[in-house]
């Protein structure tokens, strides 16, 4: 563990480090960790210091995710080219829905080496949070298929979907769960829990059509609906009153010459 911190993997790395069923033949782009806020200064003061770097050092992106969202800014070792994201909490701090982190850590399971990896259901939990409650579906049908393979693997632990149904009523998770589940067994055909997965509405489809919006080359397509999503992950993650300077920042950023 890091300085003795409580140092929990999470998503692919997580995956992986257990022998999940989604492991294998997965690329891990970079490693995510979770710690305690309360040894999040530690802990990147000891990254920093062994050699990482931070991928976006403009002062306003440092502002931007140490004010307001549920990680340090991506950090990059100098000489291994690899990224580290070191969450404190599970969604942005200024999302409507608010996970317990600190629950998730004191749950977590240890696998040696002073690491540890998320709870079943909280593990399956934290992959519903990335993606249907913090984005635009960018990563398409691998996350729901990240969810279908943690079902199809934890569901034949005794208890494991009343243990469920207690932690996402813990983390305010309950609407992105349940339309999870729903996407789950359309698609793969997940065995899913009839009373946590409730009944389908019109925005499942909608879902749906934003998983699917690529074509036989795995092109993007339907650029409407795209955009649509891309505006409500902003709004899921930032109350306007935020977002509409923010994204008028980045823009202007964005607009200067390099």
């Amino acid at each position: 563990a890091l300085l003795g911190i409580d140092t929990v993997l999470l998503k692919g790395t997580a995956y992986a480090a257990a022998g999940l069923p989604n492991a294998p033949g997965r690329q891990i782009g970079d490693c995510d960790i979770l710690v305690p806020h309360d040894g999040l200064a530690d802990v990147e003061t000891a990254l920093l210091d062994a050699g990482w770097e931070w991928v976006k050092d403009d002062p306003y992106d440092q502002r931007y995710y140490r004010e307001h969202m549920h990680e340090l800014p991506p950090l990059i070792h100098r000489n291994r080219d690899r990224m580290i994201d070191v969450h404190h909490t599970i969604l942005p701090l200024t999302a409507k829905l608010t996970p317990d982190a600190d629950a998730m850590i004191a749950s977590a399971r240890e696998i040696g080496g002073g690491l540890s990896i998320l709870s079943p259901a909280d593990m399956l939990l934290h992959s519903v949070a990335h993606a249907f409650a913090d984005g635009e579906f960018d990563g398409g049908l691998r996350n729901v298929w990240d969810i279908h393979c943690l079902i199809a693997d934890f569901s034949r632990l005794p208890d494991f979907w009343g243990e469920l149904s207690d932690r996402v009523a813990l983390h305010t998770l309950t609407t992105p769960l349940a339309r999870a589940l729903r996407s789950a067994n359309r698609l793969f055909g997940t065995n899913v829990d009839p009373d946590l997965a409730g009944s389908p509405d019109l925005f499942d489809a909608l879902i749906e059509r934003r998983l699917l919006a690529r074509d036989a080359w795995g092109y993007a397509t339907r650029p409407v609906l795209r955009r649509g999503f891309w505006l409500r992950g902003h709004l899921l993650r930032m109350p306007l009153h935020l977002l509409i300077p923010h994204l008028w920042k980045k823009w202007r950023m964005s607009a200067q010459p390099a």
